[in-house]
């Protein structure tokens, strides 16, 4: 593996290689002891020599008593994931160091902890200390610390109660888990309405775990009974978790205060210890907080609304509205922050554990767990139970919401094909286009079910009421789904939307989404609507926190939009035209401000912009499909013929070895349809990445292949194929390019828009001929070069 370093350091700014497996483990801890245990970034080293007899050998992270660096007071050995040795090397590196007092070994999912007492003997530990601490100390409400990232933690619970705990089965793990952390919250609740209280939610010195396993049984009773109720939790429900794992899960979640946080933290640990239960079979993604506190600011609740969630999960959504509306409201002054809990904050969800545990948020933040129920939003509701029909309408018909903030379940595993559901819903039929329009049809269609949730939340709002709902980003922007915004346009004014970067679910989902705020009609209905574009998302692909976020700069940007008729034009916010095309695209990106700026911004004395579709005009080039693939049954390994797929296209060329072959009669019966000339350009138009790259078709050799149909086949007729390529595959095409990729369904495409991406040619003829003669030489003498060497290679 190569040693070149790549990056730097998040705590000391030093090149690191993050390359290495271990080098993310680091990264992340060095965020833990800064955030969760208070260090300073300047006590921490990386790469510390550590004297051992004759030899030095380098610690991860050294932690020092100052600034100043004189003593070692803490090492961290970080391992790559699922790594588990290095405790024997953790334990030399502490004994060689007389003033390190405590050590931790971690690979990212599994933490152990060690501590240095007197005659240097070296046990494992609860914990280490927080910064300026010398052994563990008496935790207040006071000293409790906002967490940094609760996945991780809960994550690390998860990893080690699997490894080392009784409770195997994550469904198992998880019910523990909902219970401790209402104790936890229980715990603190006592803390906060009375200072003198200590926390019992923590590890004392000196007891043993069955000590702590009776205080926090009695906790728990307390919770269950008094604090929350036998309305979600059954009077006889018991805490089952043993002496060893409760000890771990109290030594993790100890120090932080779970009530004074931004975060989703039952959401959050029920997102991890139910992962897979929910996330990819029932659609159901949690909603990151920075998008909710987005869409719950751009929605501005106020204090008497009635605020709706017909998804409502874990009550993320709903718990940010409250703390929207309570602004202002005193902690002591409950009697008015529990009466507006119960007039304001309502929520439906069909899964049962999930309702159990809004409810109990709710109950947490102000008794509104009252209007929280189960039923089937998509169902008629005279098929709900009497509870919830009790709630949610009024005199047989569906209550009307002031405000509804969703994110319903999406994915193509869960569409909805019941034709009693479908028939009762406008965009449950089919829709025929008529060119500038669409019709519906009296035939029922199979729906995703967010589809069917913008019609049914559009029903429940009262005239003039808004909604802020996450959708998936093909539903605002491919040409398929334009009936669906045809709907939306005829019922209600489109505000804002505000395009999510592709990591904002990850990792459950790589689907990207947007968050549309919409009010119904009647409205007042502005000149323009607010875009704007988040390309950080506040993590990363694989859900580790970077802590970068334009989600906030968004709502700034959007409340100055609403006081001033002056917008900054970039992506926290910029304006396009209320008159929308026929295609009534309403994805953020499409009308990028920057990109339109950068086009105009050409000389147009040296260049002509040129669309494609100017180019189709004047019958310069010709754009189409690729018909006559093979298919699978029709693959053979054995087979002449090079099956070129979108992975077989690289420096615009198509592959030499390409992976699929098939048999020489397909080809001579499907190549008249494929219909390859030399010249022809093969564009990738669908998958994700590959969007956009070019091959061109040199020479007789690639006319005896066979392409697969996620290409365009652009064809020059009276320009150089190319000149054509080499515009294609310029800077402001390729963000032209990234600019129209939308998604359908699972599959990425820019489709039909290729015709829209503008060409920068040159405008002088001896300049065009230049380009053109070089591109072409630097392909085909590529091509030779490879011919050339192969020629020398033995048969």
């Amino acid at each position: 593996m190569s040693n070149t370093y790549t990056d730097t350091d998040w705590a000391t700014g030093k090149p690191v290689n993050f390359k290495l497996p271990e080098e993310p483990v680091r990264q992340e801890y060095e965020r833990v002891l800064v955030s969760d245990y208070g260090y300073p970034k300047d006590v921490l080293d990386i790469k510390v020599g550590i004297p051992m007899g004759s030899a030095t050998k380098e610690c991860d992270i050294a932690v020092y008593d100052s600034p100043r660096k004189d003593n070692i007071i803490g090492i961290v050995e970080t391992k790559k994931p699922k790594d588990k040795t290095g405790l024997g090397q953790l334990k030399s590196y502490m004994s060689a160091t007389s003033t390190c007092i405590w050590g931790v070994l971690t690979n990212g999912s599994t933490t152990t902890y060690l501590s240095k007492g007197q005659g240097g003997i070296i046990e494992e530990t609860p914990s280490i200390p927080h910064y300026g601490q010398t052994g563990a100390a008496v935790l207040t409400f006071a000293t409790l610390k906002k967490p940094n990232n609760l996945k991780w933690t809960f994550r690390h619970i998860m990893y080690q109660l699997y490894a080392n705990s009784d409770i195997s089965r994550k469904e198992k793990q998880g019910a523990e888990m909902v219970r401790l952390l209402f104790c936890k919250m229980a715990d603190e609740d006592k803390a906060q309405l009375n200072p003198k209280y200590v926390p019992e939610f923590q590890i004392k010195a000196n007891e043993t775990a069955s000590d702590l396993q009776a205080r926090i049984k009695s906790l728990w009773e307390y919770a269950r009974d008094v604090y929350v109720g036998g309305q979600i939790f059954g009077r006889d429900e018991v805490l089952t978790i043993d002496d060893t794992s409760l000890l771990l899960v109290v030594r993790y979640l100890q120090a932080y205060s779970v009530l004074n946080t931004d975060q989703d933290v039952v959401g959050n640990a029920f997102e991890i210890f139910a992962e897979r239960q929910f996330a990819g079979d029932r659609g159901q993604f949690f909603t990151p907080r920075d998008v909710v506190k987005m869409a719950v600011s751009m929605v501005n609740p106020k204090r008497g609304d009635k605020i709706l969630d017909p998804a409502c999960g874990s009550g993320g959504f709903l718990i940010s509205a409250y703390n929207h509306i309570t602004q202002g409201i005193p902690q002591s002054n409950l009697r008015t922050r529990i009466s507006i809990a119960q007039s304001s904050l309502f929520g439906i969800d069909r899964d049962p554990d999930l309702v159990k545990i809004c409810k109990a948020q709710m109950a947490i933040i102000g008794d509104g767990k009252t209007n929280i129920v189960r039923a089937n939003t998509l169902r008629q509701h005279g098929e709900w139970d009497v509870s919830a029909q009790a709630r949610m309408t009024t005199n047989g018909n569906l209550n009307q919401f002031d405000v509804i903030l969703t994110n319903p379940p999406f994915g193509s595993k869960i569409k909805v094909d019941e034709k009693e559901i479908l028939k009762h819903y406008d965009l449950g039929h089919k829709w025929q286009n008529l060119g500038d329009d669409w019709q519906q049809s009296n035939k029922t269609q199979t729906r995703p079910p967010q589809v069917l949730f913008i019609e049914r939340c559009l029903e429940m709002l009262k005239p003039g009421g808004k909604l802020g709902i996450v959708l998936p980003d093909g539903l605002l922007g491919n040409t398929g789904d334009a009936y669906i915004r045809k709907f939306i346009l005829d019922k209600a004014v489109v505000l804002a939307v505000v395009d999510c970067p592709t990591e904002t679910f990850a990792p459950h989902t790589p689907t990207k989404t947007s968050v549309l705020i919409l009010q119904k009609l009647p409205a007042q209905t502005p000149s323009n609507i607010f875009f704007a574009i988040a390309s950080e998302c506040g993590h990363n692909k694989r859900g580790t926190p970077t802590g970068k976020s334009d989600f906030a700069k968004i709502t700034a940007t959007y409340n100055q939009h609403l006081t001033s008729d002056r917008v900054p034009q970039n992506w926290f916010g910029f304006y396009a035209d209320r008159k929308l095309d026929k295609r009534r695209i309403l994805v953020p990106r499409y009308y990028d401000p920057l990109i339109i700026k950068e086009i105009a911004s050409f000389d147009d004395k040296q260049w002509d912009m040129v669309s494609m579709q100017n180019l189709i005009a004047k019958s310069a080039i010709e754009i189409s499909g690729i018909s006559g693939c093979p298919t699978s049954l029709e693959y053979d390994a054995r087979g002449e013929i090079r099956f070129i797929r979108t992975s077989d296209v690289s420096g615009f060329e198509v592959g030499e070895h390409a992976q699929i072959k098939i048999p020489l009669d397909v080809w001579e019966t499907n190549k008249a349809s494929q219909d390859l000339k030399i010249g022809d350009i093969l564009f990738v138009k669908d998958g994700d990445d590959k969007i956009g790259n070019c091959a061109i078709l040199i020479d007789e050799t690639d006319l005896k292949i066979s392409v697969q149909s996620h290409f365009h086949k652009i064809r020059s007729l009276t320009i150089d194929p190319y000149l054509l390529l080499w515009a294609l595959n310029t800077p402001i095409v390729e963000k032209q390019i990234r600019q129209r990729v939308f998604s359908q369904s699972t599959l990425k495409t820019i489709g039909i828009r290729i015709t829209e991406l503008v060409l920068p040619l040159p405008k002088d003829d001896k300049e065009k001929e230049r380009i053109a003669t070089e591109t072409k030489q630097c392909i085909v003498s590529r091509r030779k070069a490879w011919l050339k060497m192969r020629a020398t290679m033995p048969k």
